[in-house]
């Protein structure tokens, strides 16, 4: 559905994709398990819902792209809010996921790559955000490769 959705918008002007990922969702699974993992990801196309809702248009589209990977394809004049609110209330909201002492400490430990406990932090989201406006797009893969590069810049 999702390349359905760039398909139809390629060709024309005034719209915005976003990528969009859970940071250090993963170490999260680890330590929590996967019906915690689940939640988050419940949670989080939720939270989607909501604020594009309000704040985008009805021919917004949401899709899920696979594990801790959403897209959003809105108007660009609705993309900058979307994107600043999902952040913020993300970074707030997802709190509640977390056990009393990894909230106060800010990070949780978890194996890292040798075995020994790492630090990881605290979820939060990474949203790459591209529009046409900002660059030609030939073809819709370069459309999410843009997008995902963004998101990586976002993450850092």
């Amino acid at each position: 559905m999702i390349e359905d959705q760039l398909r139809q918008i390629i060709r024309k002007q005034g719209w915005a994709f976003m990528d969009i990922r859970i940071n250090s969702f993963e170490p999260f699974k680890e330590v929590y398990g996967f019906v915690a993992g689940d939640d988050v990801l419940r949670f989080s196309a939720m939270l989607l819902g909501e604020v594009v809702d309000e704040l985008g248009t009805i021919n917004d589209f949401i899709g899920h792209a696979g594990g801790d990977n959403f897209v959003v394809i809105t108007t660009e004049e609705a993309a900058p809010e979307i994107r600043k609110r999902l952040k913020d209330r993300f970074n707030t909201e997802v709190q509640t996921q977390y056990n009393f002492m990894d909230r106060e400490q800010g990070y949780i430990l978890s194996p890292g790559p040798d075995g020994q406990p790492a630090q990881n932090p605290l979820m939060s989201l990474a949203v790459g955000l591209v529009s046409p406006s900002q660059t030609q797009f030939a073809d819709i893969r370069e459309i999410t490769e843009l997008a995902a590069e963004a998101r990586r810049r976002d993450a850092a």
